[in-house]
């Protein structure tokens, strides 16, 4: 039998918090944040908590196509912050990031500021204390900080996707530190986006999202079709990838009150999609005349209107957030990429 052992490099430094951290800045292996210093104790404390060989290859990550073995995740998910708890969702989070449908490699070296989102369903959201309510993808919770965060610092020193030589987003955004929350099932009307996909709703799952940044869309009228149309105009966005290629599938967050507007006038997540492909729509003319000289605007026009997708099974539908207000969020993904959902072993 294989030795199970630790074979990263050792580096030896000074036990001071701005030594530690200068050194891993420096040679390019922060988010520029500072880091929780990768002891072997501390790694080890996070293999154990899957219980799996530490050299053991989850995947390779594009660009650079490192090897994501046990033991350099556990290494990245230390220095992020994460509980030994966590690292088991930024397995499973990797292994679906690495699928060819979500087309990482594309994500890591765009000039889109694309990046990872994560959504959690299932139990795994109340053992760990993620965030699913009120500010669920702001600061505060150490769950969706740390293991989103752990994602990007994997997607830097495993993947090689460094900022400038390799991620070449021309501006990014703030959600490309860190960017995770979960479904709030609890207060939803509709079935989670795991059940949807196969999943029980006993069962805890990473959905992965090649997210292009959030749109806030308020409407405080009770009236569904006031909603309906704020929604839709909300969403129409010309600037984004997936209007100007149809592909990806463009993320409706609805805070729960709006969700429940809709379901108690017999909306489902179904209708809701054959609605939005029907009006999330903008006029041809808004487009440069470029954009349209290349030809993907053809099968998606009618009457002059651009569809922003090819299909309403395209629009994935989630609800999230609090109570406490008539907020939801649009968030547009990078045109060629498809959302991914791994199961998480309890």
């Amino acid at each position: 039998m294989t030795e199970r052992r630790l074979i990263s490099t050792r580096q030896t430094l000074p036990d001071v918090w701005e030594e530690v951290n200068g050194f891993f800045y420096q040679k390019g292996m922060t988010d520029g944040l500072p880091i929780v210093p990768p002891t072997e104790e501390r790694v080890w404390r996070m293999v154990e908590a899957v219980g799996r060989d530490p050299q053991e290859v989850v995947a390779e990550v594009p660009p650079g196509m490192g090897r994501a073995t046990i033991e350099k995740l556990a290494i990245n998910a230390v220095m992020a912050g994460c509980l030994p708890e966590y690292f088991a969702v930024v397995v499973a989070a990797v292994e679906a990031l690495c699928q060819p449908s979500f087309n990482l490699t594309a994500i890591q070296a765009t000039t889109n500021p694309v990046g990872p989102l994560l959504i959690l369903n299932g139990p795994v959201r109340q053992h760990l204390g993620v965030n699913c309510g009120a500010g669920c993808m702001g600061p505060g919770w150490r769950a969706n900080a740390t293991i989103g965060r752990a994602i990007r610092l994997i997607l830097l020193n495993i993947g090689g996707a460094a900022p400038g030589p390799v991620d070449k987003a021309v501006q990014g955004y703030p959600g490309k530190y860190t960017f995770c929350f979960g479904e709030n099932e609890e207060d939803s009307p509709w079935p989670p986006l795991h059940t949807e996909r196969g999943f029980r709703r006993e069962e805890s799952t990473v959905t992965v999202v090649g997210a292009q940044g959030t749109t806030n869309i308020l409407e405080m009228s009770p009236r569904p079709d006031d909603l309906l149309v704020s929604l839709a105009h909300g969403m129409i966005n010309t600037g984004v990838n997936n209007f100007l290629t149809g592909l990806g599938e463009p993320l409706l967050v609805l805070n729960p009150l709006h969700a429940r507007i809709l379901a108690e006038a017999g909306w489902t997540k179904d209708s809701l999609r054959e609605y939005l492909f029907e009006h999330v729509r903008a006029p041809l003319s808004w487009f440069s005349r470029r954009a349209r000289e290349r030809g993907t605007f053809e099968d998606r026009t009618r009457n002059d209107m651009v569809s922003m997708v090819r299909e309403p099974q395209q629009y994935m539908i989630v609800v999230a957030g609090s109570t406490g207000g008539h907020h939801s969020t649009f968030i547009p993904t990078f045109g060629d990429t498809l959302s991914v959902t791994r199961p998480i072993p309890q």
